[in-house]
């Protein structure tokens, strides 16, 4: 019997994006970005404010995640 944390070879490389996958990402992109400017030209800059405050927090978060990773090295 052979030990299954013992791998016989290299690990084996993830399939990669189909023509239709990334179809799909950059049509809902432009669908977003389209949606955005919609929603933009009807509520003003109230969107942008909400936008910059999710910017905002996102970065935050990605960098105390950053930062929480260079401490476990």
């Amino acid at each position: 019997m052979t030990d299954p944390a013992d791998p016989t070879g290299p690990p084996a490389e993830p399939p990669p994006f189909s023509w239709g996958a990334l179809l799909f990402v950059v049509i809902s992109f432009l669908v977003g970005i389209g949606y955005l400017l919609w929603v933009t030209a009807i509520e003003g800059r109230r969107v942008w404010i909400v936008f910059g405050l999710i910017v905002l927090i996102a970065g935050f978060a990605a960098l105390a995640h950053w930062l929480m990773g260079r401490t476990r090295r």
